[in-house]
């Protein structure tokens, strides 16, 4: 869901004017050292654009809040929470499989530069300019740390959790053993893999992998029928499939050769809108430096955002190993 469907829409002439105090800021005629909170409708712009370039968050489901941590209720119990109502109490041993995550929103940072040609130039939209900036700089770190952040001064980042193909312990990834680094060619490796995701969490399930894993797995053929598992798609916007569910290419992701810690992780199969969460500010505030990046004026604008994994066992990764 974008940010502007949760969001009550802003009056027209109030919209409008928000704009024209921004462009005025951009263009110099305020005080330079005043930090700006970026109008409504166009921070909405941005948090909606990044969604669509942010493989994973596009993925997750994504909650926008005005505090600084958002607290997740988890229910670590296997059974389904829900039944029939009786006399009974409901037992202690039911409240103790119940559990609170507190997602912590952590700063994020842009620093569009801008030359003073281009704010002195009433023909460009200098707006446009400096969202599509800030646009671009902040989906690419949203989209790393999702996967790689330390959990410390950035999201909690999916890869960095401990990966098992053993015996799990809790917080723990599962995973599948797809053979050696470097080459992904095991068809049962594939189909093994997207058995051991739960079929309730099937429906919104998907594939994600780099384009490099991508090359990889397209010409792996069921030893069977000697079909290719990959079927590609025919519609514009519409995605491949492997072995009938979406292929979200996300470059990001590990190349087959990458190692680290002795493995490499380059494909997961999961339902990301229940396995990761994200929570968000839906506020950016922008602050004009026209001295540090001289000949240039750089903007620095900022977000807070967090994110970490809410349940494990709707998301499930191949693993390669040497």
């Amino acid at each position: 869901m974008n940010i502007s469907d949760e969001r009550p829409s802003m009056p027209t002439d109030s919209a409008s004017l928000d704009i024209k105090k921004f462009i005025s800021y951009l263009k110099g005629n305020k005080d330079e050292q005043e930090e700006m909170n970026i109008p409504v409708s166009i921070s909405n712009s941005i948090i909606d654009r990044i969604q669509s370039l942010c493989p994973i968050k596009a993925l997750s489901r994504v909650t926008y809040t005005t505090n600084d941590r958002l607290d997740v209720v988890v229910d670590s119990d296997e059974t389904e929470a829900s039944g029939w109502i009786t006399n009974e109490l409901i037992r202690g041993d039911e409240l103790a499989s119940i559990s609170k995550i507190s997602i912590h929103l952590h700063q994020l940072f842009a620093k569009p530069k801008v030359a003073h040609s281009l704010l002195d130039d009433h023909s460009i939209k200098v707006e446009e300019f400096i969202k599509d900036k800030i646009t671009i700089q902040m989906a690419a770190s949203e989209n790393k740390a999702f996967l790689f952040g330390d959990g410390v001064s950035q999201p909690k980042g999916i890869l960095t959790y401990d990966i098992s193909i053993e015996e799990l312990t809790p917080r723990t990834i599962q995973g599948v053993n797809g053979g050696d680094v470097g080459e992904i060619s095991n068809y049962s490796k594939i189909v093994d893999l997207m058995e051991l995701l739960p079929s309730k969490y099937l429906c919104g399930a998907t594939w994600i992998m780099s384009r490099n894993a991508a090359s990889h797995i397209r010409t792996i053929k069921d030893e069977t029928t000697r079909k290719f598992l990959w079927q590609n798609s025919i519609a514009h916007g519409v995605p491949d499939t492997l072995l009938g569910y979406p292929v979200i290419i996300c470059d990001d992701m590990p190349k087959v050769s990458e190692v680290k810690d002795g493995k490499c992780i380059p494909v997961l199969f999961a339902n990301l809108f229940e396995g990761y969460q994200i929570a968000e500010k839906p506020s950016i505030t922008i602050l004009k430096d026209p001295y540090n990046s001289k000949p240039f004026v750089e903007f620095y604008a900022t977000k807070r955002i967090g994110g970490d994994i809410v349940n494990f066992d709707a998301i499930k990764a191949l693993v390669l190993t040497n």
